[in-house]
């Protein structure tokens, strides 16, 4: 009789608080540095380690954005450090827009220039988080055990559409458990899709991802939780606006993935377990004339210190890019799970169609992962113009808007990493 082989589990978590003033990410109205703390902020680290394979790493860094060139940065050293398979390795972040800006990310969020005692402070952080990232999944991979992992599928119902409150949402609430042989849970992974935007004070906290990780790990001493940003883009908390009504939403995420918890959930099978990765070409839509620029520095504020630094990267002899190279990721647990992981700040339509195309049963889709680029458009939004099709883009520091070909592009890159 065959034996079946058990996958190896590792997790740990480090504070990721800095004990210094800082400015924090996510709105650019907030120009002032913060020392205050409402609620400690964490870099997790969950490792699964599949019968003779090398790791599968998720991070999961409670910020607003963690650019690619830190991702990839993390990547190299733990190739180099612990052997680790880029296609293996994802961060993800739960997109709270109260924690600390870093270096290379929504890098025209103020709309204007940002104080050099500021920036080496950005930059000291920046330059820490890289190292601890690092260090925690190292921890991780110090402390694997056997187990084994289950999934379920559940739902949660506070994120409304903040284009058209009767617009569409996803409300699923996909559920990863790693437990010991004897049953004792390990780690609880979960991802829902809805923005960390309840609270916007000048204050350090997770908002309701932090609160429902908190809960989970109060609640179950020797599980570690995780929370992934589904394809959240066009998707708010509500209520929202004070610190009950994150803890509200939290509490609304840990008290359903506890009852999830107690069902019996599906298996996973990791004999054929597999990890992908490629950066897709999306291109922009026409790329604005110098007269343009020009015009629109007159107007000040945020469109005018964009087209300043477009206009700045003109002069030092810079091409402004045509396209922006995109990571799509996936990992599939055979027949059993497909986990997508999209960059960016992914609408909802990418979810919907997704799960249409490939099947809602065995499918995950977490965005925010790799990089914050930019807002991830479909074809609808970008017709209807507005925030999310377009005019955000002056905060990511991108020359212009998509072409329509995005949707396609990305959708086609999923079917085929998964095919």
């Amino acid at each position: 009789m065959n034996t079946i082989k058990l996958p190896k589990i590792g997790v740990a978590k480090i504070d990721i608080t800095p004990d210094y003033p800082i400015r924090l990410s996510g709105y650019g109205v907030r120009k002032t540095e913060t020392t205050s703390v409402v609620q400690p902020i964490w870099a997790r680290c969950l490792v699964i380690i599949p019968p003779n394979q090398q790791p599968f790493i998720l991070l999961c860094v409670e910020n607003c954005g963690i650019p690619e060139h830190i991702t990839e940065t993390v990547a190299q050293r733990l190739k180099v450090e612990e052997n680790i398979p880029r296609r293996q390795f994802t961060l993800s972040v739960t997109h709270t827009h109260s924690a600390p800006f870093v270096s290379g990310a929504l890098e025209t969020l103020f709309g204007q220039s940002i104080p050099v005692d500021h920036q080496a402070r950005i930059d000291r952080y920046t330059v820490e988080l890289t190292d601890k990232l690092v260090l925690v999944v190292q921890l991780a991979l110090s402390k694997v055990e056997i187990g084994q992992l289950s999934w379920g599928l559940s739902s949660v119902d506070f994120a409304r559409n903040r284009r058209d409150k009767r617009g569409p949402v996803d409300h699923d609430l996909p559920v990863m458990l790693a437990s010991r042989k004897n049953g004792e849970p390990i780690a609880i992974w979960c991802s829902y899709a809805c923005h960390t935007t309840t609270v916007a004070f000048n204050t350090i906290n997770g908002d309701w991802a932090g609160y429902a990780m908190s809960e989970l790990e109060a609640e179950h001493p020797t599980t570690m939780a995780f929370i992934s940003i589904g394809c959240a883009g066009d998707a708010n908390p509500y209520p929202r606006g004070e610190y009950e009504h994150a803890k509200q939403h939290g509490h609304s995420v840990a008290e359903e993935v506890s009852r999830l918890m107690k069902t019996k959930l599906k298996p996973l099978n990791l004999d054929t377990t597999r990890g992908e990765i490629s950066w897709v070409k999306l291109p922009f839509d026409e790329i604005p004339t110098r007269t343009e620029w020009e015009k629109w520095v007159k107007e000040g504020g945020a469109v005018g210190y964009h087209a300043q630094v477009q206009l700045a990267k003109i002069d030092s002899g810079q091409t402004l890019p045509s396209y922006l190279s995109y990571a799509v990721q996936v990992w599939q647990f055979g027949q059993d799970l497909s986990i997508v992981f999209l960059a960016g700040e992914v609408v909802v339509d990418f979810a919907l169609r997704l799960k249409n195309e490939l099947g809602r049963d065995t499918l995950w889709i977490s965005a925010y992962c790799n990089d914050l680029p930019a807002y991830i458009p479909s074809v609808r939004i970008l017709k209807e113009g507005g925030y999310e099709g377009k005019t955000a883009m002056i905060y990511f520091n991108r020359p212009t808007h998509f072409k329509p070909d995005v949707e396609e592009l990305i959708i086609s890159a999923v079917h085929g990493l998964l095919s």
